[in-house]
């Protein structure tokens, strides 16, 4: 499997930069709005949506001619809307959960031109994650017990593999969807 590559800004490519097969595109999201309602300012909240959502619709757009007939989107997203304490995570979810909206629509509307979405929810050691279960090793013990596998996810092998396998045409028939590759932790429904 080959996957499109484009940059995360949502610039089109140069030509030195041209896409090399019209199979997949995956997109994720650099600004990350945390914190209370009270402390997160509107300029990050406006930053989260630019490289979140705005850059996911920007970059699907682009990918759009080069993915009809036979292309897979898989974008990132989060569950942490569906925590059950919110505290902390409002503007966050807000961010996430307009990029799932935005997958689902485009699995409606480019469907019939042979594109598939999926949005993954994935749970796993990114440097972020690392940093800071190093620097709040009580809270992230916790946070672990609370995971049915017992474990964050590796990057590779557990998330990676899954996005490979929702690439493929063992997957096909798969679309529109939210997919958590979390261990269990969360109930989408």
């Amino acid at each position: 499997m080959e996957a499109l590559s484009l940059p995360q800004n949502g610039t089109p490519p140069t030509p030195k930069e041209q896409p090399v097969s019209r199979w997949a595109v995956s997109i994720c999201s650099i600004e990350v709005p945390l914190g209370t309602l009270q402390q997160v300012s509107g300029e990050a909240f406006t930053a989260g949506f630019e490289s979140g959502p705005l850059a996911t619709l920007r970059l699907m757009k682009l990918a759009y001619p080069h993915l009809k007939g036979d292309g897979c989107i898989v974008n990132l997203a989060s569950t942490a809307a569906k925590r059950w304490d919110m505290s902390g995570y409002g503007a966050y979810a807000a961010v996430k959960e307009a990029i799932r909206s935005l997958t689902r629509a485009a699995a409606c509307e480019w469907g019939p031109d042979g594109i598939r979405a999926n949005v993954i929810l994935p749970h796993a050691k990114s440097p972020g994650l690392v940093w800071w279960m190093e620097n709040n090793p009580q809270e992230a013990d916790a946070f672990q017990r609370a995971i049915p596998q017992r474990r964050v996810g590796e990057c590779e092998e557990d998330v990676g593999r899954f996005v490979v396998q929702l690439c493929s045409a063992g997957s096909r028939y798969v679309t529109g969807q939210s997919i958590a590759i979390d261990g269990g932790q969360a109930l989408l429904g």
